[in-house]
């Protein structure tokens, strides 16, 4: 942050959603403190505030405006229905006014890594017991001086896909929210990292998801991040445990056909190519082909405890 934009906390009035990133950038002005913002508003506040490529940057302000803002008034919502954006013309998505970001679907959905899914709980705000269940331990390797790492990540995620699944009964986790799923972990890793030696600390993560505000010293990344460098660590943090696309009928995770399988991180880097079908198979990429292996069924066995690096 800089002087140009001090943290000012959100009024009863202001809308904040489920994105940490967009609430903090909010919060610091970089995109309208109300909540109320146009697509040319958040593809400057997430350059400026992050340093976010510009492609990047687009994908993501058009992909929130045309799944829950208004297009036809530009206005979306960085939380939930809001008096300032009705229903779009000819009631093309519905006859009831955008949700915002918040509601449930295409944005926002399940296996979050620190709300709750839809159907169990709330799928909108911060929730600090999910949160400490990674790094509430205050000791050398959780406490306040680790570092949020990639095998971290790894190993969260998956654990908060066993345990969506086995509370959940109708969790869904389809291609379409396993790819946007990874996609904000990576982002995490990518962004919320200190530009100064590009190291994620628990205090610079918990600013920003707890408090929704900048770590004292944190700068942004000294370079654009990039669509291909989002996408290919999203394929990283996936690696370890891969996950084939399912819901849950009844409490039993059931797996999605394999038609049309779909190399969903390696098509996010050609946005336009992407199938978002629900029957579409999860697989990623190879280092050195776009050519996707094939995966096993994910084992739901416990996961051992995590690790971090000491800074």
């Amino acid at each position: 942050s800089d002087a140009a934009h001090p943290f000012i906390a959100p009024g009863p009035n202001d809308q904040r959603g489920p994105c940490p990133a967009l609430n903090t950038l909010a919060n610091h002005g970089y995109i309208p403190r109300n909540g109320i913002a146009s697509f040319e508003e958040i593809l400057a506040g997430t350059r400026e505030g992050f340093n976010m490529d510009r492609d990047l940057a687009g994908f993501l302000a058009g992909f929130s405006m045309m799944a829950r803002g208004n297009a036809f008034l530009n206005k979306l919502s960085i939380g939930s229905v809001s008096p300032q954006i009705p229903v779009v013309p000819g009631a093309v998505d519905g006859p009831a006014p955008p949700g915002g970001i918040a509601k449930h679907d295409r944005f926002e959905g399940d296996v979050s890594m620190t709300r709750q899914d839809f159907n169990i709980g709330d799928d909108v705000h911060f929730q600090i017991s999910l949160f400490d269940e990674e790094f509430g331990d205050d000791n050398a390797l959780h406490g306040p001086k680790s570092i949020v790492n990639m095998k971290v990540m790894q190993e969260f995620k998956f654990q908060r896909f066993q345990e969506s699944q086995a509370a959940d009964k109708t969790v869904s986790f389809h291609s379409s929210r396993i790819a946007s799923s990874y996609n904000e972990a990576a982002f995490i890793l990518t962004f919320f990292a200190n530009g100064t030696d590009g190291l994620l600390s628990k205090q610079a993560l918990t600013s920003i998801f707890q408090n929704q505000t900048f770590a004292p010293n944190w700068f942004r990344r000294s370079s654009p991040g990039t669509f291909d460098f989002i996408v290919d660590t999203a394929a990283e943090i996936l690696a370890p445990h891969t996950i084939q696309p399912g819901a849950n009928v009844n409490g039993v995770y059931v797996l999605d056909p394999p038609d049309n399988s779909v190399c969903i991180f390696s098509l996010l880097k050609s946005p336009a190519n992407i199938n978002f079908s629900a029957s579409a198979t999860l697989l990623t990429p190879t280092s050195s082909s776009t050519t996707c292996p094939t995966l096993s069924t994910t084992s739901l066995s416990p996961l051992s405890r995590r690790t971090s690096r000491p800074s």
